[in-house]
């Protein structure tokens, strides 16, 4: 009877450090809302660049880190068109790839995907408190360059 007893006590035991553990990985990976936008149904004409009003937040450190910006959309485009980021209202860079695909050029046309991932360091102008990075870009020819952007989720996620 005693072996049961400290059998099932065991069992109790290890079920609680397994859903504690669980528990704080899950919370490990939550983003504060700030942190990421989706949005749906967007049209942009223009050359670059311009803000796409399309902003996420993070609250840096006292010593700035590094952060990861991910952008990832469904979208069409009439030609050549150009992604970049605006750190703290700053101008409009390429921190990593800015072409978005054009099948265009190779004959084609309808909806693609495109993700562009950014690394911004506290070099590109990260400051302790809030910053905020927007997206920014346009048409790489002329004025009448369009995209149109479907569903699409901008996020940044800070370094440890």
């Amino acid at each position: 009877m005693k072996t049961f007893s400290k059998t099932k006590r065991n069992i109790v035991s290890l079920t609680t450090v397994v859903l504690l553990v669980v528990s704080l990985a899950a919370s490990a990976f939550a983003i504060p809302k700030q942190q990421v936008l989706l949005s749906t149904g967007k049209q942009l004409t223009g050359i670059c660049c311009f803000l796409w009003n399309e902003t996420v937040s993070v609250t840096e450190p006292s010593t700035p880190v590094p952060v990861v910006v991910t952008w990832s959309a469904d979208f069409s485009v009439n030609d050549e068109f150009l992604v970049g980021l605006s750190v703290n209202r700053g101008e409009c860079i390429a921190y990593g790839g800015r072409v978005i695909p054009w099948q265009g050029v190779l004959g084609g046309d309808g909806a693609q995907n495109t993700t562009h991932q950014w690394v911004v360091s506290p070099k590109d102008g990260l400051r302790p408190g809030t910053n905020t990075f927007t997206l920014c870009g346009g048409g790489a020819i002329s004025n009448s360059d369009t995209i149109t952007i479907g569903y699409n989720t901008l996020a940044v996620q800070i370094g440890k």
